[in-house]
């Protein structure tokens, strides 16, 4: 059901529903449900021809609808009609301060509100802690007229998981909550995780549609792997496993006898370091290194803007009808004395116009990156089960035109919205993610057992961009 209509309370003890008359269903309904909740009610359409679903306020009370502004779709399914949906954002690192219950990623958070209530979602920010399992509610967080409220709401019908990092997702908790909604309460979680680079690289390197866009990846287990792939190239990157935003990432490159290392330090300063052996760079960098494994990447010839070489953050995302599209491509720029183009290490954003002014040569450099990013969310999406709904590649171009991919993120950051060309992009992205909730919220309802127990099929690839 594509249409959502605004939603009105009248007062009455009985608990009713009556919808757009226009809408004809073929079955009758004795149910209501919002979120997990559902209630005996009369539904019918209305007498006359109106634009509206109409709820007592018995009803609203029954199913913890909240008294604000709503505009919601309706899905019908076994008696039961369903408003909604209710889209869960689950996040962790709530403050005490309600009017800033996540800091400053509190302000993020508040751009999904207005967009949910132009396409008929309603979103609920909530941690673990929000959860209320006897009753099946939410005591979370909502951004209305200004300010965030705290409310009471069923438990949602998708959730968006936006945990912030690794070691939250790890907490006993937090694991335990996810496993209890999706298995007890069949709520489909979409991007669940964070991707490692070395899993990434092993999905994709199995089909030669996504192979080609590879840079040599190998484990750092021993001296040998390094030496080998300095051996094979003229510069590799040695990143961590399972990190993100730059952090922890060295450019090394031999230059006659010499090794040169580039990195950002403890004081988030960039240096470089000459060394004389690869035996002296783990020793002088790596020996003391406790956090994780690492991987080696060969080092690629990207073009340069003034000397310093750039590569591009691709957003893509899931729509509602379940189709990737490119909805966010931004250059960056490396500093000239920053080991990558992030902008904790000096790096710049520049928008595509501005890069490239003469529109043909922008439509030579950008065309193959939608094409790269679509093929490779496709195939992504594919190997983790269709549980994808967006990823930010960092993607490159090398000095003979060819794409490369450097990265993919489950869950991409957001700096890159900060300029202001490119912030009308940030809301196209909040709605092509709450739309899928609306798609994904008709699957689960009216399919709950296919659905948890095949994979989501994937699109046939076709070249999109929202630009």
């Amino acid at each position: 059901m594509n249409k959502h209509f605004r939603i009105e309370t009248v007062p009455d003890e009985r608990p009713f529903l009556y919808y757009p008359k226009k809408l004809d269903f073929d079955e009758t309904f004795d149910y209501v449900g919002f979120g997990s909740l559902v209630s005996a009610a009369e539904v019918r359409p209305h007498n006359r021809e109106r634009k509206t679903i109409t709820i007592s306020s018995a009803l609203q009370h029954l199913l913890h609808i909240p008294n604000i502004p709503l505009k919601l779709h309706l899905f019908p399914t076994n008696q039961t009609l369903f408003l909604g949906p209710i889209v869960g954002i689950f996040t962790a690192g709530f403050t005490n301060f309600s009017q800033l219950p996540l800091g400053n990623r509190s302000y993020q958070f508040a751009k999904f509100f207005p967009v949910g209530s132009e396409i008929g979602v309603f979103p609920i920010l909530f941690g673990v802690q929000h959860i209320n399992w006897e009753k099946g509610i939410v005591n979370g967080y909502v951004f209305h007229e200004n300010q965030w409220k705290e409310i009471d709401v069923p438990l949602p019908n998708v959730i968006y998981d936006r945990l912030p990092n690794r070691k939250v997702e790890q907490l006993r908790k937090i694991r335990e909550a996810k496993i209890k909604l999706s298995e007890e309460y069949v709520i489909p979680f979409y991007n669940p995780g964070f991707f490692s680079k070395m899993d990434v690289y092993q999905k994709l390197l199995q089909y030669p549609k996504t192979e080609q866009y590879l840079p040599k990846t190998v484990l750092f287990q021993t001296e040998s792997d390094l030496k080998k792939m300095l051996e094979e190239f003229e510069f590799v990157y040695v990143k961590p496993n399972e990190g993100s935003l730059g952090n922890g990432v060295y450019q090394i490159k031999r230059i006659g006898k010499d090794l040169f290392c580039r990195f950002r330090d403890e004081r988030n300063e960039n240096r470089l370091v000459k060394l004389s052996s690869v035996k002296g760079v783990i020793r002088h960098l790596f020996e003391e290194k406790t956090d994780g494994t690492y991987v080696i990447q060969q080092g690629v010839f990207l073009v340069k803007r003034n000397e310093c070489p750039l590569d591009f953050r691709v957003h893509t995302n899931k729509g509602k009808s379940g189709k990737w599209y490119v909805t966010a491509i931004a250059a960056k720029i490396a500093s000239r004395s920053g080991a990558t183009t992030h902008l904790l290490s000096g790096g710049s954003v520049q928008t595509v116009k501005d890069l490239f002014p003469d529109k043909k040569e922008q439509d030579r450099n950008i065309y193959p990156l939608i094409e790269s990013a679509l093929i490779l969310s496709k195939q992504l999406d594919k190997q983790y089960n269709g549980q994808l709904a967006e990823i930010g590649f960092d993607l490159g171009i090398d000095e003979h035109g060819k794409v490369w991919m450097f990265e993919a993120n489950s869950k991409p950051g957001r700096s890159i919205f900060n300029h202001p060309q490119l912030q009308k992009y940030e809301r196209i992205i909040q709605k092509c993610l709450l739309s899928y909730g609306v798609t994904l919220t008709e699957n689960v309802l009216l399919q709950p057992e296919k659905f948890f127990e095949e994979d989501i099929p994937a699109d046939r690839l076709k070249k999109s961009s929202l630009f």
